[in-house]
């Protein structure tokens, strides 16, 4: 090695040694970030809403194709599945995000008979919530983000409920406020279950939208029925327009083609009449009686005739595809429409199951400020307090009442229950931190305080 390349070896081997440790440095970075393990391992449940893609990569074409139709945002129903275009129903609750990618890609792979199994990726975008109730200052539903704990939950709710002389008239107004919000979400769901009724008659191209199971007795349902028809009426009609002005084009180049095909007809006689009137001409140019001049005359008019001939040829062919491309065209339509109706009833199924999950959210919060609520504030009032943390865990089977601290990491799904007792209640001392607790006793006994 010579004396000028030693200073760039040096100068490369610097640079190396500053990439490597910006990589250690990165590594570590990804390391401590709070909850990237919790988040690998975490399990999909119901209102969990993820977000799907899928890709596959064309060998013959040497590119990737995505797979439009499944990608999108999907809300986990009550019954712990999504419901995919072309895939139907898959059960999701309890696989985590990577199991999941592996199932809609194997799906996908077995159902479209794909050789190489395509690329899928699901996105956590919102986890399910959590619910904080008890002796808060604004119990209810909050959004859950990971490496949450129980102190941090109940800050999100206000904090610990303070009793002052405004207390009773704070639980006037959660009471009416909860009363607002649980009419909201009924009203909005009567909507969404006709919306559903309509987008399933839809798909089975059916003639009438039939009254849901839950409106039987609603004296809105012919309202919003109707409502509904008129949305699809127009959508029907707008369809029947598309399909008519296909059939109109295809009329147009079906009469053109006949048109041609005379016209054909027409010139394969005249360029018959030519070839003979060119025969005699050649026949009296070789006996003397006639002048080569015409006989060329002859031939450039036949060469004519057979150059329009080719190209009402060629015009015959054009109009045939484009009577094909209008097929096409409107079998595409009704494809297109499909997909989009399909889309829109799983939105649709999505946005009743979270309505669902707020009217029971809602008819608690009005329970709780109704009778609960005042009777505990009536109870405690002016007496010394001791805050006992619970957790509501749901498990695969059932329900686990968990004692918990300021310091315990919440899941998606979980019920904060924050409960506050006198010091001469020796029924709210505080119990073991690990130990959960699933007797009936126990879960009556802390109703009772």
């Amino acid at each position: 090695m010579s004396s000028q390349d030693y200073p760039l070896t040096r100068s490369f081997r610097s640079a190396v040694q500053s990439v490597l440790g910006c990589f250690a440095v990165w590594i570590i970075f990804l390391a401590l970030l709070p909850g990237g393990a919790a988040a690998a391992e975490y399990r999909l449940g119901p209102q969990d809403k993820i977000r799907i893609k899928v890709a596959e990569w064309r060998a013959g074409k040497s590119e990737y194709f995505d797979w439009a139709i499944l990608m999108g945002e999907y809300t986990v129903n009550a019954s712990g599945s999504i419901a995919l275009p072309l895939l139907g129903n898959l059960p999701v609750k309890g696989l985590t995000v990577d199991e999941l990618a592996r199932l809609v890609a194997e799906t996908l792979q077995t159902r479209a008979g794909i050789p190489n199994r395509p690329e899928a990726a699901v996105e956590i975008i919102q986890y399910r919530p959590i619910y904080v109730v008890g002796s808060v200052q604004q119990p209810g539903e909050y959004a859950y983000r990971p490496a949450l704990t129980v102190l941090q939950a109940i800050g999100l709710s206000g904090g610990l409920y303070r009793q002052t002389e405004s207390g009773l008239i704070r639980l006037e107004r959660d009471r009416v406020s909860a009363i607002g919000a649980y009419e909201s979400a009924r009203l909005e769901i009567r909507r969404l279950l006709v919306r559903r009724e309509r987008l399933t008659t839809e798909l089975a191209s059916g003639p009438q939208i039939p009254t849901p199971d839950d409106l039987r007795d609603d004296p809105d349902a012919p309202r919003l029925i109707a409502d509904e028809i008129a949305v699809m009426n127009a959508r029907s009609d707008a369809l029947r327009s598309q399909l008519a002005a296909n059939a109109e084009i295809k009329d147009l180049f079906s009469k053109e083609i006949v048109s041609l095909e005379q016209k054909v007809t027409a010139q394969e006689r005249q360029i018959a009449i030519a070839r003979r009137e060119l025969q005699t001409v050649g026949n009296l140019v070789e006996k003397g009686l006639a002048v080569s001049s015409r006989e060329f005359a002859l031939e450039r008019t036949l060469a004519d005739l057979e150059s329009k001939m080719l190209d009402y040829t060629t015009a015959i062919l054009r109009a045939r595809q484009e009577i094909s491309k209008a097929d096409r065209d409107a079998t595409d339509l009704q494809a297109d429409r499909k997909a989009k109706i399909e889309a829109e009833r799983q939105e649709t199924e999505a946005a009743i199951d979270q309505l669902r999950s707020r009217l029971a959210t809602s008819q608690s919060l009005i329970n709780e400020a109704t009778t609960t609520a005042p009777r505990l504030l009536m109870e405690r009032m002016e007496a010394t307090r001791q805050i006992t943390f619970w957790i509501v865990r749901q498990s695969d089977t059932n329900s686990i009442r968990i004692s918990a601290d300021a310091d315990t990491a919440v899941e998606p799904g979980d019920v904060i229950q924050v409960e506050q007792s006198t010091t001469a209640d020796t029924r709210a001392e505080w119990p073991d931190r690990n130990a959960v607790s699933m007797d009936s006793n126990m879960q009556s006994r802390s109703k009772s305080n």
